[in-house]
């Protein structure tokens, strides 16, 4: 080797040192940036609030730095017990209607209601793992034939589709990756449809990661996978590539 090669590949290892370093912060960043937007918020609105109520109890008539954080640490604590009670209701058939009650409300103003249930579902799927909608991991021939995508039989099709074509659809939920949660709902006949034997969160995981993560029980053996060169093709014809 070179004394010229030798810095090369110190670039090159500091730069690969440097990358994985990232893969593992990143996470940790989105991560605490999260729970950082929330503390602010929680401490801004409700935080502010029983640090003057305090201090008005106290008979501290100017705002001080004690106030402000007995206030916050009041808040964050009233904010997790309200979180706890909430999912004990949850877990009972009365509590839920009674969340459910409370929530209308927000499903009236006009604004709020274009926004609020969207971001319950996304909420509920990922935090409270409903996932009840999803219920097979497929590949689908999308977006044309000889090629395949992921996603999650969502249904079975709607009756006056499936009378009018005669033919027994379905309908799939495909996610757009990194972000699973938006996506295409696409009508497929039921014959062209590959159940996969996956779990919903091994598809979330291998579209949040672009195709990196893959179940280990899906992983393809590289060196059986690649065709010898100068080897013919003769592999008959799928069954989904044939026309009707």
């Amino acid at each position: 080797m070179t004394q010229a090669a030798v810095p090369v590949r110190r670039r090159r290892r500091f730069a690969r040192y440097l990358l994985k370093g990232f893969a593992v912060l990143l996470p940790v960043f989105l991560t605490g940036y999260i729970v950082m937007l929330v503390f602010r918020f929680v401490d801004s609105t409700l935080g502010y609030l029983l640090a003057r109520l305090l201090e008005r109890i106290a008979g501290i008539c100017e705002p001080c730095a004690s106030g402000r954080i007995a206030g916050s640490a009041l808040a964050v604590f009233l904010v997790a017990v309200l979180a706890v009670v909430l999912g004990a209701l949850m877990e009972s058939f009365i509590g839920r209607h009674i969340i459910a009650a409370g929530q209308q409300p927000l499903m009236r103003l006009p604004l709020v209601r274009s926004i609020y249930p969207h971001i319950k579902r996304v909420t509920d799927f990922f935090l409270v793992g409903d996932k009840r909608h999803f219920h097979t991991v497929v590949a689908v021939p999308y977006p044309r034939r000889g090629s395949f995508s992921m996603g999650f039989v969502t249904g079975q099709g709607l009756r006056t589709l499936n009378a009018q074509t005669m033919v027994d659809l379905v309908h799939v939920f495909i996610p757009i990756s990194p972000t699973p949660f938006t996506g295409y709902v696409v009508f497929f006949p039921r014959r062209d449809v590959i159940e996969l034997p996956l779990t919903v969160d091994d598809a979330l995981r291998f579209y949040v990661s672009g195709g990196v993560i893959v179940p280990p029980q899906e992983l393809v053996d590289v060196a059986l996978a690649v065709r010898k060169k100068g080897e013919p093709a003769e592999e008959p014809e799928p069954v989904w590539a044939r026309e009707d």
